[in-house]
């Protein structure tokens, strides 16, 4: 009896002790992952302040175009047992979703510019006119929208409309990255701005024109707007040229949309960064951060 008493003492302490073994090998590998996550996090942070050096480090002449070195995607850049990668977005290459809630002639024009876009990335009528209505001027319409509170505008982010597209999702999605949250008054990049952004704004420009203008843009960048203006004028007509000067354009930005990923290991983090380079000259400022799920 005393020996299997004994027996069962030793197994019963074999057991507590695996299972405390078990339970320091949990700990250990969660903190070896919480280890790696800080660090990947660090990492994260010395990229969006190399981004924020580099646009920094733009020409003082304003001009911003895709040929600049800002616009060149990174990736694989080794960071002691680590990578990064980052790609940035000029965000004035994109439709302002604040410009709906402006008023009179200027908010109908952006409204339609709006419509035709939502509607060209293959969302109903309907629901584009819900996200117009979401950010539109008059505050009963905005409460019918959303089905509730309205938005609190201007928007800091276009993300904060996915709710209401829950039922085109795919179809948002397309959209989102034509998109910009900036202050109502922010002009369009004509460097930089998206062809399909440049369409719903011109919508009645022939076709044949509207290429003439990209390929224009795509051949050297527009060291300033009266350069546009007199090629309009002699290439595209005096009509084209008036309705191009009557858009928000410009030949620079000040904000942009840092997309970073960091690996470590098995570890990947990502997050989306928004800096604007114009608060302090040579500076950069970090207007939002989020993380971002895989």
């Amino acid at each position: 009896m005393a020996l299997v008493q004994a027996l069962v003492i030793v197994a019963a302490i074999a057991a507590v002790a695996t299972a405390l073994m078990l339970r320091a090998n949990d700990a250990r590998t969660r903190l070896q992952i919480r280890f790696q996550a800080d660090q990947a996090a660090l990492f994260l942070d010395s990229g969006t302040s190399l981004v924020s050096a580099m646009l920094a480090a733009l020409p003082g002449d304003g001009v911003v175009h895709p040929r600049q070195d800002w616009a060149q995607p990174r990736d694989g850049i080794v960071i002691g047992d680590g990578f990064l990668a980052w790609q940035v977005q000029d965000l004035h290459a994109r439709f302002n979703v604040n410009t709906l809630n402006g008023e009179d002639a200027t908010h109908q024009a952006a409204r339609a510019a709006f419509l035709r876009l939502a509607e060209g990335q293959g969302l109903s009528r309907r629901g584009a006119q819900r996200l117009a209505d979401a950010l539109g001027p008059d505050p009963a319409a905005r409460a019918a929208a959303v089905s509730g509170a309205p938005l609190p505008l201007p928007l800091v982010d276009p993300r904060q409309l996915a709710p209401i597209a829950a039922s085109e999702a795919t179809e948002f999605a397309r959209l989102l990255p034509l998109l910009a949250a900036l202050p109502p008054g922010a002009a369009m990049n004509i460097n930089t701005l998206h062809p399909d952004v440049l369409r719903a704004l011109l919508p009645d420009v022939p076709s044949a024109q509207r290429d003439s203008l990209n390929r224009f843009l795509r051949r050297d960048p527009v060291p300033d707007i009266e350069t546009l203006m007199l090629w309009a004028a002699e290439t595209l007509g005096p009509d084209i040229a008036t309705r191009l000067e009557a858009l928000p354009l410009s030949v620079g930005s000040v904000t942009f949309l840092v997309t970073l990923e960091a690996r470590l290991d098995t570890l990947r983090l990502r997050r989306s960064v928004v800096l604007n380079r114009e608060p302090l000259p040579g500076r950069s400022a970090v207007v939002l951060s989020m993380p971002e799920p895989e």
